[in-house]
């Protein structure tokens, strides 16, 4: 959210995820990254780092991570679990995160470019332990027009154990049962326009390309994904910040060319997603964001559980923030998630946290 200081400081930045695929790869790329930064400018001049570090419970450790990315700025078709292998457990989760800024000139436009890792840690359920890494940058290409870049790599993320397809028992012994885990890329780019005559109003058309590759026993779960959507963010006054956005996704697996095994999980998808913020002092803020989302299940498979069906998901969150100074602000959150799908029991989960955010 923070729609009303993005606004107001025409900052117009977009976060922006991409992976190589292979987290072995990871501090090279990371190293390569920061060594980008500091060549574009090797001074400290326009340098930003912040850090945050939140502390969660969540009622249900297999459905935080993607509760937690279910926004229009991150990653709303985050796989779970099947829902009948959900209900793992109550945690307390750490999240460090770290972000690296540079504003430099590029063409003679206000450029920036920026490095973002993130962790979640388990207490108790230390197999859902996993990282991301980000990249995001923006360019004015006119005053009031900016181009928006974003990659997103999360690699090796646990989703439960699960059943290894096909499903038919052999010689009298129940179905394997194995970790599945996926790895996500995603490449996203955005066009942001100032709206004339309208002020702090602009409008984004957004886009992205993604890839999730399972570990070999889900092989026929990899999916190539492609999102279309429109963002549109106001600050109608000093204090009050305004979102809205609508996202169509299409996703394809692999698994429509292999009938045998009965498991298909390509989809089409619809989200909607508002988001408000009011500035009750000019110390203490309050966030409120509500989102939507329908996965309608393609596959044509006879067999498949999926044939005809479809997932709702609803969510809302609030969260308040204090300025303590320029250097330190105090978060606090609540997060509520639904989703069922048509052919299985619905899955809640609730989020609670606190936190504490430094900008250097």
């Amino acid at each position: 959210m923070d729609v009303r200081r993005q606004l107001r400081t025409r900052r117009l930045m977009f976060l922006s995820c991409i992976g190589t695929g292979n987290s072995t790869h990871m501090p090279f790329f990371v190293s390569f990254l920061i060594g980008v930064l500091f060549l574009a400018s090797p001074s400290f001049a326009g340098w930003r780092v912040t850090g945050e570090s939140n502390v969660y419970y969540t009622d249900d450790a297999a459905l935080f991570s993607s509760t937690r990315r279910l926004s229009r700025n991150q990653d709303p078709t985050q796989p779970v679990i099947d829902s009948l292998l959900a209900n793992q457990g109550d945690d307390v989760v750490f999240e460090p995160m770290a972000h690296i800024m540079k504003s430099f000139s590029l063409m003679g436009r206000p450029t920036e470019l920026g490095v973002r890792g993130q962790g979640f840690v388990f207490t108790d359920n230390t197999q859902f332990n996993h990282g991301s890494l980000s990249v995001e940058a923006s360019h004015n290409l006119t005053s009031t027009t900016a181009l928006l870049m974003r990659y997103f790599f999360g690699p090796d993320l646990f989703l439960g154990k699960n059943e290894v397809r096909p499903l038919e028992e052999s010689d009298g012994n129940p179905p394997q049962v194995k970790n599945e885990e996926v790895t996500t890329n995603y490449w996203a780019g955005g066009l942001a326009q100032q709206i004339p005559g309208v002020d702090d109003l602009r409008l984004i058309l957004y886009g992205r390309y993604g890839l999730r590759d399972y570990d070999k026993p889900f092989r026929q779960r990899d999916t190539r994904f492609w999102t279309v959507g429109t963002h549109v963010e106001w600050a109608p006054t000093q204090k009050i910040g305004l979102a809205l956005g609508y996202h169509y996704e299409r996703g394809l697996a692999d698994g429509r060319k292999q009938p045998e095994l009965q498991d298909d999980i390509s989809y089409f998808n619809h989200f909607v997603t508002g988001e408000f913020e009011y500035e009750i002092t000019e110390r203490l803020s309050l966030e409120m964001g509500l989102h939507y989302e329908f996965n309608g299940w393609t596959t044509g498979i006879q067999g498949d559980e999926r044939k005809g069906q479809h997932e709702n998901v609803i969510q809302g969150d609030i969260v308040s923030r204090y300025l303590v100074n320029e250097v330190l602000q105090l978060t606090a959150g609540f997060q509520g998630s639904h989703r069922k799908e048509s052919f299985e029991k619905g899955l809640k989960n609730l989020n609670t946290w606190l936190g504490a955010k430094l900008a250097f």
